[in-house]
């Protein structure tokens, strides 16, 4: 009976609709914002690009789990969202809901919600602008398995609260205000929404006295990997090369280490 009834939640919970609003936002496709779109696009590969393949046609997600039914990072290029509207689209980034209402699995909407209204739809515009990929992902279906994992929070969802006013980022430059910015989408999906470290996956504090590195040593770690003392970091733990890809502006890392220095434990 109590498995019974795990699976009618679960099945439940994946079935609800949410009533989040469509902004009304849409792309220009402006060279300019396309090219900043493809370098916000490289917080998208490490799920929906497959290993060892070029661009964002998707993959099988939790390929190693156990068999929960068909679960795929959707494929991101046209092939996938050529139906969508980019209201659509801004949505599902950043309130984590499908087209359809459904809320999204395990998609980091919590905080990717905090990109700007720039920002969000410079990755709308790039994505658009991919080459399509074929064939695309399946529909994503859980069994019997995998409406119980969602019932008991194994399969998190992520449907956020609907973005109801203009979000507009700090300006750019070495500033606390634009770290906390960059650190909101960049840092927390690891180190927790207050950057106060993720307990269970033993993921560290940024926060006050747990935080003792100087701007050099950060900067230094975030291109080399190397801490200021003891072993480098583990880059599958720590993606620190895809950081120092990601963030080849030295003021932006200042920016983040100057927001982290605002922080008290």
């Amino acid at each position: 009976a109590a498995i019974f009834a795990a699976v009618l939640v679960g099945f439940g919970r994946l079935n609800r609709k949410y009533d989040n609003p469509l902004p009304s936002l849409s792309v220009a496709a402006t060279p300019e914002q396309i090219a900043k779109g493809e370098r916000l696009g490289r917080l998208c590969e490490d799920c929906h690009s497959a290993d060892g393949a070029e661009g964002l046609g998707g993959q099988w997600f939790l390929e190693d789990a156990p068999p929960i039914g068909t679960f795929y990072a959707p494929n991101l290029t046209p092939t996938h969202l050529e139906e969508w509207t980019d209201g659509e689209i801004v949505r599902a980034i950043r309130e984590g809901i499908h087209r359809s209402g459904r809320s999204l699995l395990i998609m980091p909407a919590q905080a990717l919600r905090n990109l700007s209204d720039e920002d969000v739809l410079a990755v709308v515009a790039y994505l658009r602008s991919l080459p399509p990929i074929e064939p695309d992902t399946p529909t994503n279906r859980l069994n019997l398995l995998g409406a119980m994992m969602a019932a008991l929070g194994v399969a998190p969802f992520v449907a956020q609260a609907p973005i109801t006013e203009p979000v507009v980022a700090p300006p750019a430059g070495p500033t606390a205000a634009y770290g906390e910015y960059l650190a909101s989408y960049a840092c927390t999906s690891c180190h927790g929404a207050d950057l106060a470290g993720d307990e269970p996956s033993a993921t560290p504090g940024l926060r006050g006295a747990g935080f003792t590195w100087n701007e050099d040593h950060f900067i230094h770690f975030i291109r080399t990997g190397e801490r200021p003392s003891g072993p480098p970091v583990d880059g599958e733990l720590m993606p620190w090369a895809d950081l120092s890809e990601y963030f080849q502006d030295d003021d932006e890392l200042r920016a983040i280490f100057a927001h982290l220095g605002t922080l008290t434990q």
